[in-house]
C-alpha cells in the first residue's frame, strides 16, 4: 500500500473521530415522567429548554437541542446509569454531598429552593394529627412515606423523624390513602398539583398547608462528569435565564409554580425548621438571586 495514501486515510480518520467526539449531539436524554400524574415534570422539562435556548459556548449560540425521554427508572437507578454515561444525560433531583461526588451538579437551584419547603399529602382523616404537631417534637410522633433513595430521607431520620421508605413515587400516594403513613412531605411547589391530579382517583386525599417543613434543599441538573459541553451549555444558559429574568418568570407563571406568587401569601406561615446534613458547605442559601428562604 502507498504509504503516503495510508497515513492520508489515517489523518483523515482521525480527524473525523476528532470532529464526532467534539459534536454537540443530536438530542439529550432527560428523565421521564415519575407517572401519568408527574406534574411537575413538565417544569423542568421546559426550564431545561430554556437554559438550551441561551446558552453560548465560545461566544456562539448554539441551535436548540432536542430533549428526549430516557426509559423510565427509579432514582437510584437513573443516577448510576447518568455516573455510567448510559441512557440518560441529564437527571434533576435534590442534591447530596454524595451525588456532588459522583456526577457534575450545575448549581442554581432550579426552583430556588422550594424544594425544601414541604407540605404535606394527607388522608383527610389524618389532618388533626398534623394539626396537633406544631413543632418538631409533635412531627417525630407521626410516620411519614419517602423516597427510599432520596436525600429527603436520611434528612428527616437526621431530625429523628420516622420514615417509611417505598421505592416507587407512586405508590406513597397509595400508601398515604391506605392509610400506611401518615403523610407524604411534598416541595411546596409539587404538592399542589400532585394532590390536585390524583384526587379523582384516590378518595381523601388531601394537602395540609397550615405548617410547612423546611430544610435547605435545592434542585440541581446533573451530567455525566465528562459531559463538559453539555455541563457549560446548561449552566451558561440557566445564568443569562436568571440575568435576564425570565427565569423567574418561568417560576412565576408555570402552572406548577405560579400559585405561590406572590410569596407573601405563605412565606409566612408557621415553619418548623431542621438541619440538612447532606448539603454541601459551598452553598450560600442566603443569596437571594438564587433562594428563597423562609424568615
Amino acid at each position: 500500500m502507498d504509504i503516503k495514501r495510508f497515513l492520508a486515510g489515517m489523518l483523515f480518520l482521525i480527524y473525523g473521530v476528532c470532529l464526532y467526539a467534539s459534536a454537540e449531539p443530536g438530542s439529550v436524554r432527560i428523565r421521564a415522567p415519575q407517572s401519568e400524574f408527574d406534574a411537575s415534570h413538565d417544569y423542568f422539562y421546559s426550564l431545561i429548554q430554556l437554559a438550551l435556548s441561551k446558552s453560548v459556548v465560545d461566544g456562539k449560540k448554539l441551535p436548540l437541542t432536542e430533549l428526549t425521554m430516557a426509559p423510565y427508572m427509579v432514582q437510584l437507578r437513573a443516577l448510576e446509569e447518568l455516573r455510567a454515561g448510559r441512557l440518560i444525560d441529564v437527571y434533576w433531583a435534590g442534591t447530596s454531598i454524595e451525588r456532588e461526588r459522583n456526577l457534575r451538579s450545575i448549581p442554581i437551584p432550579l426552583a430556588k429552593g422550594l424544594l425544601g419547603f414541604r407540605v404535606f399529602a394527607i388522608h383527610k382523616s389524618r389532618r388533626s394529627l398534623l394539626e396537633n404537631a406544631r413543632d418538631l417534637k409533635g412531627l417525630q410522633n407521626l410516620t411519614f412515606c419517602q423516597g427510599a433513595h432520596w436525600p429527603d430521607t436520611d434528612i428527616m431520620r437526621s431530625a429523628g423523624l420516622s420514615v417509611q421508605p417505598g421505592t416507587a413515587y407512586e405508590n406513597m400516594f397509595r400508601q398515604v390513602v391506605g392509610r400506611r403513613c401518615d403523610a407524604f412531605p411534598r416541595g411546596v411547589h409539587e404538592g399542589f398539583s400532585e394532590v390536585q391530579a390524583r384526587q379523582k382517583r384516590y378518595s381523601g386525599l388531601e394537602l395540609y398547608t397550615d405548617t410547612i417543613l423546611y430544610y435547605p434543599f435545592p434542585m440541581f441538573l446533573f451530567v455525566n462528569k465528562s459531559n463538559e459541553v453539555l455541563a457549560r451549555r446548561l449552566q451558561i444558559g440557566l445564568e443569562l435565564a436568571i440575568s435576564d429574568g425570565s427565569f423567574d418568570e418561568h417560576l412565576k407563571t408555570h402552572p406548577v409554580t405560579r400559585h405561590l406568587f406572590p410569596l407573601e401569601n405563605w412565606i409566612n406561615s408557621h415553619y418548623i425548621k431542621i438541619d440538612n446534613p447532606l448539603l454541601p458547605n459551598t452553598l450560600n442559601t442566603a443569596d437571594t438571586r438564587y433562594w428563597i428562604t423562609p424568615p
